[in-house]
């Protein structure tokens, strides 16, 4: 069986467990079996197969059994297991993929030895520590840290490539999260490590270890990991959760934690804003940096007197004129850009730090998880024999996740040393204003949660989108984790503060489809506040379903209906749906609302025009000329208008003015040159077309396409020989 057979029967196999249909599945599962080979699994199998045959002759014939649904559950879940464990021994003979090596690699090699033989080496570098100067370190040193880190990648791999998980090992992986002498970093691993191979194969054992470890644990960053592992697996696995009652029953026990439900919100917070990573990279890569890039010229020429070299932004602080020239430029707003993304949480380094994923500290696995701490080997070697405070200043940076920080830091141990020098002075001169951030964090307790919540998420963001075999894992950020489809989570997330926040992201951030599955909810929860009626329209318009859109807007005009962006929203909707009677009559009221608006005045003008009422339309566009702050903008209409309803010399009149007193385009050479042929001056009307193909850079196909597609008017309308028509075209190009 090769590897897409393999995935064919595991897929069919779970997909006909999740709907409860045992005999189809372990139809799909005994070919699977077999093609092992392996005895151990067919006794498993014939087992499963028999206890389900008994219960269903139990029930067939009528006897009462009070523990069927209990041992049905049982029946699913040992089948699952099966299912998964004969996946391994399928996969281990030809995948070369990651999980299977190692699953194999560390078969015999027993977790509580690991751990042991790690506690040891931690133990001698205390001692060392003990008896030398912390800032200076040596090879003895580093050897030491060498192999404690070969160790802790050793029991990542081990916890994360064994399954199922014996209860030994359980027991071990327990025992080391609560001893409070073993180190916080390694604790961290191992959670990850948990949650990784979860993601590959479900063992309820290793989701009741990240549960229980969140009540257990004091420490936050411990704590919040935990949570944010299990919460992940809950949701991967929501079809199957429900079967598993211990699981279900240790959840509930969580409520018990004063800050489980806030944490949850948190989580599912943050987790909805990982979605938007994708469009903060996007803006980054193709608006926000080109458009920097292309202004650097000229903003170093006003502030230091050339055209090249780096620009330090600090620069800018230092003149007011300046800054007001970076106002008018436009860099002002895309920085401020920047800023309020990530005041939100926004990943705005994703980009950036990406293309420092390369080093080969990167290449093993288990870093990608590891919490920035300074006493790594890397860092003995990456800066010599003396501790640079830098490295220790990385522990308070707040804006970095733990992957930047270790990206950063080994970019500087690479850097010339002139260059290091520089970055090490730049960050050096922010150590204040990074323990003041800080010493704020630390006053606001949801402030400081939702930053680890935060990191973390990013983190483990860039392990699935960044590392080279990435393709190997499951990638938990390929769909939107929406908390509220799993069953056993909604109690705590669905009350409509935390569903609004969810809605508001969404909306805000252009995911429509989102944003009105959450207003329904918030709807369907009879707590809605009438402006979700608006946002729910406004969602439905901006994908074309203007019916719906409409029915919203209507429900809300029904609570305020002098609200005139509603209005104006609704004209859209049904000039969208070309229902023109019904757009003209929210003009007017749109009107009675704002008379003196230009904008509402014109647009009610162009909806006759689309009407085809030409004398309805020129009144409106006589009137909009007459408003204060029309600014010739009535002008163009009225000379089309003219010219459609064979006001010729009305039309000539306009366009002149347009000519003399506006800034002509080569659509109004183009018009003018249609009033004039129109009204029978050839060679004039030649002489504007021209005019017209020249501002197209004589490009004439492009002027072709412009005049043909007015046939329509000059010819359909006005009556104008198809046959002229062409051949004035032809007088055009060939006297130009």
């Amino acid at each position: 069986m090769d590897k897409s057979e393999i995935s064919k029967y595991r897929k069919l196999v779970n997909q006909h467990l999740d709907t409860h249909q045992l005999v189809l599945a372990l139809k799909y599962l005994k070919v699977m079996v077999d093609d092992t080979q392996q005895w151990e699994l067919s006794e498993e199998l014939n087992r499963i197969s028999t206890s389900y045959s008994y219960m269903l002759q139990y029930m067939t014939q009528g006897a009462l059994d009070p523990q069927r649904d209990n041992i049905l559950s049982q029946i699913i879940i040992d089948t699952y297991m099966l299912t998964d464990k004969t996946v391994i021994a399928l996969a281990a003979q030809q995948s070369t993929h990651l999980f299977y090596q190692r699953n194999q690699q560390y078969k015999n090699r027993q977790l509580q030895a690991m751990i042991e033989e790690h506690e040891t080496e931690c133990k001698k570098l205390l001692l060392f520590n003990d008896n030398n100067n912390e800032d200076n370190f040596n090879e003895a040193e580093t050897n030491i840290l060498v192999k404690c880190e070969s160790l802790e990648s050793d029991i990542f791999n081990k916890v994360w490539s064994t399954f199922p998980t014996p209860v030994a090992d359980i027991d071990a992986i327990s025992k080391l999260l609560v001893n409070e002498n073993r180190p916080a970093h390694l604790k961290s691993l191992v959670l990850s490590a948990l949650m990784l191979g979860l993601t590959k194969f479900f063992d309820a054992a290793k989701l009741k270890v990240l549960l229980n470890s969140y009540t257990a644990f004091k420490d936050d960053e411990l704590k919040l990991r935990a949570l944010i592992n299990a919460v992940i697996i809950i949701f991967l696995y929501r079809n199957r959760i429900a079967i598993y009652k211990d699981v279900l029953d240790l959840l509930k026990q969580l409520e018990k934690d004063s800050d489980f439900v806030s944490d949850l919100q948190l989580i599912f917070t943050r987790m909805i804003h990982s979605r938007n990573t994708e469009n903060i990279s996007q803006k980054l890569r193709d608006i926000i940096t080109p458009e920097m890039n292309k202004m650097s010229p000229d903003l170093l020429n006003k502030i230091k007197g050339k055209t090249s070299g780096n620009l330090d932004i600090s620069e800018i602080e230092e003149n007011p004129q300046w800054q007001e020239w970076l106002d008018k430029s436009g860099i002002t707003s895309k920085l401020e850009e920047l800023n309020e993304l990530q005041l939100q949480g926004g990943d705005v380094f994703i980009s950036t730090f990406s293309k420092l994923k390369s080093f080969p500290f990167f290449n093993t696995l288990s870093n990608w998880f590891l919490p920035y701490h300074d006493k790594l080997s890397i860092m003995n070697r990456a800066f010599g024999s003396k501790r640079h405070p830098l490295t220790s200043l990385f522990n308070v940076i707040p804006i970095l996740c733990d992957s930047d920080k270790y990206s950063m830091l080994l970019y500087m141990a690479s850097a010339p040393e002139s260059q290091r020098n520089l970055l090490f002075q730049q960050f050096d001169a922010q150590r204040e204003q990074f323990l003041e951030l800080q010493s704020v964090e630390a006053q606001s307790v949801i402030k400081m949660r939702d930053n680890i919540v935060n990191r973390y998420i990013q983190d483990l963001y860039r392990f699935f989108k960044l590392f080279s075999r990435r393709r190997e894992f499951m990638s938990i950020f390929d769909t939107d984790i929406k908390l509220t489809d799993v069953d056993c989570l909604k109690p705590y997330i669905g009350d409509t503060p935390t569903l609004s926040v969810i809605a508001e992201f969404y909306f805000k951030n252009g995911f429509y489809e989102d944003a009105i599955k959450y207003y329904r909810n918030m709807i369907a929860n009879h707590d809605a506040d009438p402006h979700v009626y608006q946002k729910l329209a406004f969602a439905h318009q901006s994908l074309g379903r203007y019916h719906d859109a409409i029915k919203n807007y209507s429900r809300y005009e029904l609570v305020d209906n002098a609200d005139i962006w509603n209005t104006k929203q609704m004209v859209q909707c049904y000039r969208s749906l070309h229902n023109h009677d019904k757009a003209i009559e929210y003009y007017n009221k749109a009107l009675q609302l704002s008379p003196q608006s230009v904008i509402l005045c014109l647009n009610l003008g162009h909806c006759y025009l689309d009407k085809g009422e030409y004398d309805n339309a020129l009144q409106q566009y006589y009137k909009a000329d007459f408003m204060p702050k029309a600014k010739h903008r009535a002008w163009r209409p009225i000379a089309w208008c003219s010219l459609l309803t064979g006001k010729h010399e009305q039309a000539v009149n306009y366009y002149e003015k347009i000519i003399n007193e506006d800034t002509p385009s080569s659509q109004d050479y183009l018009n003018y040159g249609h009033v004039l042929q129109a009204a029978g001056r050839i060679s004039d009307a030649i002489s504007q077309y021209r005019k017209s193909l020249n501002l197209e850079k004589n490009d004439e196909e492009a002027f072709s396409r412009l005049y043909f597609d007015d046939a329509k008017y000059l010819v359909n309308k006005l009556g104008i020989p198809s046959s002229d028509y062409a051949l004035l075209l032809d007088a055009v190009l060939q006297t130009k």
